[in-house]
């Protein structure tokens, strides 16, 4: 059964009906998420798992042993004449929930999970919720605020008060499956394509591939046209701080430098050296500041390793 199979079988759900130790939870969950991320055999040492989830081997070993016992988990083990700390384990899932051994009643069914057992004896109590209570996850402001800032960029007219907290809450989703910068970079390149964040969200995988074919019809010319923008925009810094460096009091050893990145043929890839050792010119630190956003870090052969983006 496959971990989507799982899912809409409401397996998850039995899973937290299941009366497991706190270890027993730990291990279903990691394969739970190495599952989702594509890996469903888990192959290690004991030795290895137990300071991954952070209990001593004797404590897993137990685990693991009522997990496969129930029919929750599969275990195979190594060659045994290997010492049983060195032993390999290939440790799974096993999918099918009607499989499983559970210490509730015979008659629960994954539609019994729904419910909760306080629930079906009508005892449940409510608590009334705290301003002093601390939510689980809690994300600082500027982060979700850049994705909403990039939404709104060129939008002509603003949105209403119920749309703007539509757009906080889904923001604050995007931050928690996807990497903030990869978030923005989408909202930039598609603009008011996106026509809201909860679409965005819910499509990822589309605008991905769309975004995908796009940027690969890129011209190489205008790639070209663009860097020779940015080297130009270097080279008119560094000339009006040469041009003021008395006022500066620059000393011989700025001047050099900035004379390299005038008439380097690459001057961004040698502001990456530059701003390597930029403690000895410190004259220069706002240069720095103002401009490492244009550098191409490079390896020692001189070869461009990673394209920084660069601000408009």
């Amino acid at each position: 059964m496959a971990f989507q199979d799982f899912v809409t079988e409401s397996g998850l759900k039995i899973l937290a009906m299941a009366r497991l130790s706190q270890c027993e939870y730990s291990v279903v969950l990691y394969l739970l998420n190495c599952s989702v991320s594509g890996l469903t055999q888990l192959i290690t040492t004991e030795q290895e798992f137990a300071s991954l989830i952070g209990y001593d081997e004797e404590t897993l070993d137990r685990a693991m042993t009522n997990l496969a016992e129930r029919n929750i988990i599969s275990i195979k083990y190594g060659e045994y004449h290997q010492p049983a700390d060195r032993r390999s384990i290939r440790v799974g899932m096993k999918w099918d929930t009607n499989e499983w051994q559970l210490t509730f009643d015979e008659d629960v069914t994954s539609q019994d999970a729904i419910v909760f057992p306080f629930r079906r004896d009508s005892n449940l109590t409510v608590l009334p919720s705290t301003e002093t209570q601390t939510p689980t996850i809690k994300h600082p402001l500027p982060t979700w605020k850049r994705i909403v800032e990039a939404y709104l960029e060129g939008r002509d007219e603003e949105l209403a008060d119920e749309a703007m907290d539509k757009a906080e809450r889904d923001a604050k989703i995007l931050i928690d499956t996807h990497p903030v910068d990869q978030v923005i970079l989408m909202l930039r390149h598609f603009g008011d394509r996106v026509p809201t964040l909860s679409l965005l969200a819910s499509s990822w995988q589309h605008y991905q591939s769309i975004f995908e074919e796009e940027t690969e019809k890129v011209n190489l010319m205008e790639a070209r046209h663009k860097h020779h923008e940015l080297d130009h925009r270097l080279r008119d810094s560094v000339d009006l701080l040469l041009k003021q460096k008395s006022s500066l009091k620059l000393n011989d050893e700025e001047i050099t430098v900035l004379e390299i990145l005038y008439n380097h043929r690459h001057p961004r890839r040698q502001l990456f050296w530059a701003y390597q050792t930029r403690a000895r010119y410190p004259n220069l630190k706002s240069f720095f500041e103002d401009n490492s956003f244009l550098m191409l870090p490079v390896t020692s052969s001189g070869a461009v390793v990673k394209k920084r983006p660069h601000r408009d």
